[in-house]
């Protein structure tokens, strides 16, 4: 062989580009949890659907693990809830004189007060948000990079390989193997990049459409194709979920890959139309925002869907799915605590009289 099979942690260094140290060092951890969820994925259920079933299970081993972020973002908009008839109030009591800077700062304290006294922070609820999208740009990363970070996955591209490179003559390459790379590789990189080496033709591998495939076996002798037609099987039966491998950017294609970023964009609609309903607000201006919302980010994270491999896809989908089992549970939840201990706004209780202590003084 002209070429020793080169490492797993070897290929996890070479990528075809820098995911950054921020989102490669999330990468790294997630690509190792993701790789030990395929390991008993494998041991259980075999090669067929397993990298779509690790997804998932990943996806909900994440969730879990955030769940006590989510619940105190459902407990801030719990509280909010409760006490924007108070804020209300508050406005419609300093309307007349809104652009008095004294009259604002007054508001703005009393505003402060209210969230003291019933424990709101309203930055609260953006922390989630802000955890889950490195998480989001590192899962994107992985599943461009599969085979960086999956053990069994990296075998496979290296076999396949190493038999390429040992059947290559200089007319394969010429006339096969570089035009696909230059197809595939952006100039920016190519300088740097060997079809020859084992790590940037795995890198190339994963990057090829399914007739590139086939015109590369084609290409070789007989004898190297028959030796990667059952890896290139395993390849198939690991990547693909339900028919839609999970590495291949989704596109725009009438395919059944399309399901994709529709059952993202209508998830994503659920899950904040479910949060939208449960935390109502009185104010007409933020009821219409909250209306527009629930209309855009569906259609944006559609579109985003589209350009992402698949296997992102599949992640935020049942992240919705389980958002929104997580959400009806908590809501119930908080409306019988709430129940329970009366759980009220914490303003100044009038007396019998039916003044408060303020105006009693």
């Amino acid at each position: 062989m002209l070429f020793t099979q080169i490492s797993f942690q070897l290929l996890r260094g070479m990528v075809q580009k820098d995911p950054g140290t921020i989102t490669g060092a999330i990468a790294y951890v997630l690509g190792m949890v993701m790789n030990w969820i395929y390991n008993g994925i494998y041991f259980l259920f075999g090669e067929g659907n397993s990298l779509g079933l690790a997804i998932i299970l990943f996806t909900l081993v994440v969730r879990i693990i955030m769940t006590p972020l989510s619940y105190k973002q459902q407990k801030s908009s719990y509280i909010m809830k409760k006490i924007q008839p108070e804020i209300n109030k508050l406005q419609e009591k300093h309307s007349n004189a809104s652009n008095d800077p004294e009259v604002q700062k007054k508001l703005a304290a009393e505003t402060q007060k209210i969230y003291a006294k019933n424990n709101f922070n309203p930055f609260s609820g953006c922390l989630p948000l802000i955890i889950q999208l490195p998480i989001f740009f590192a899962l994107y990363y992985i599943m461009q990079n599969a085979f960086l970070y999956i053990n069994h996955i990296s075998e496979v591209y290296t076999q396949i390989a190493n038999i390429i490179v040992d059947n290559s003559t200089q007319s394969f390459l010429d006339q096969t193997l570089i035009p696909i790379a230059l197809e595939k590789v952006p100039s920016s990189l190519y300088s740097t990049f060997d079809v020859t080496v084992i790590s940037d033709l795995c890198k190339l591998l994963n990057k090829i459409s399914v007739d590139q495939w086939q015109q590369i076996v084609s290409a070789l002798p007989a004898s190297a194709a028959a030796q990667i037609e059952p890896l290139y099987a395993s390849q198939t039966a690991i990547e693909t979920f339900l028919g839609i491998r999970m590495t291949e950017i989704v596109g725009f294609n009438l395919n059944i890959k399309l399901l994709i970023p529709i059952l993202s964009g209508v998830t994503t609609w659920l899950s904040s139309y479910l949060m939208t309903r449960s935390n109502e607000v009185s104010n007409q201006q933020m009821a219409q925002q909250q209306k527009i919302m629930n209309i855009i980010m569906p259609l944006m994270m559609a579109y985003i869907t589209v350009q992402l491999p698949a296997g992102v896809g599949v992640y935020w989908i049942v992240g919705n799915l389980f958002m929104v089992l997580q959400q009806h549970l908590l809501n119930k939840y908080f409306e019988k605590l709430g129940e329970k201990e009366n759980v009220v706004v914490k303003t100044d209780k009038k007396s019998k009289s039916g003044k408060s202590k303020e105006e009693k003084k």
